[in-house]
């Protein structure tokens, strides 16, 4: 595939060579967890996220990392530090909105991983360089991959809190995608995976608002 990051493509390239799966994206998954982060002045200043990835891609990533002369746990960290090295020209898959203008987001120190129930588990945090303002201003965002190669969502019931002191008459909802039978239709083309689509992951993608009465 064209414009996505390359380890990401190896390791669903090793995975698809162990199972037989459809055409149809996605191929992969990660549960997300997220947070809003606000500044000292109670703006928004970054967005943390936590990405628990499928089965699949654990495996292959745990197999690759067994091979690691320095052990699972320094390979892990090392394909970590390549994946957000990798997912910086996309904007960390991370898409946020203040007025409906998106905002460039650079990664806040560095990224977290760990091996939970054998899936790969990370954390890292984006952030805004001009903080928004929730009192004066609208706040969105979304992640998810362009090409929706990957499907990302907050499980089921999970809510999204601030880290910080909002406005007490500002919450937020996470609203979900309410794709075309168009869109659906496209997700299932076994052209996509030959012709990337990178407008085709957002029909797919939540989007978390930030709502001040």
């Amino acid at each position: 595939m064209r414009n996505f990051p390359r380890y990401i493509i190896g390791a669903v390239c090793l995975i698809m060579g162990w199972v037989s799966v459809s055409s149809a994206h996605p191929h992969m998954w990660v549960d997300l967890k997220s947070q809003i982060i606000l500044d000292d002045n109670d703006k928004v200043s970054a967005i943390y996220q936590e990405w628990l990835f499928d089965d699949f891609f654990s495996a292959a990533m745990l197999e690759e990392a067994a091979l690691h002369p320095d052990g699972v746990e320094s390979a892990i960290k090392q394909k970590v530090a390549e994946l957000m090295e990798n997912l910086k020209p996309y904007n960390y898959f991370t898409l946020a909105k203040r007025d409906g203008v998106t905002l460039p987001l650079i990664q806040l120190g560095g990224a977290v991983a760990e091996i939970r129930e054998n899936r790969v588990w990370m954390r890292f945090t984006v952030s805004i360089e001009s903080p928004v303002d929730l009192a004066a201003q609208a706040f969105s965002y979304a992640i998810f991959d362009p090409t929706y190669y990957i499907e990302m969502y907050h499980a089921e019931g999970e809510t999204i809190s601030f880290q910080g002191n909002a406005p007490d008459n500002c919450g937020t909802e996470i609203l979900q995608p309410n794709p075309s039978a168009d869109a659906i239709a496209l997700s299932r083309s076994s052209s996509l995976d030959a012709n990337p689509d990178n407008t085709i992951g957002r029909l797919f993608a939540e989007t978390i608002r930030v709502t001040c009465t």
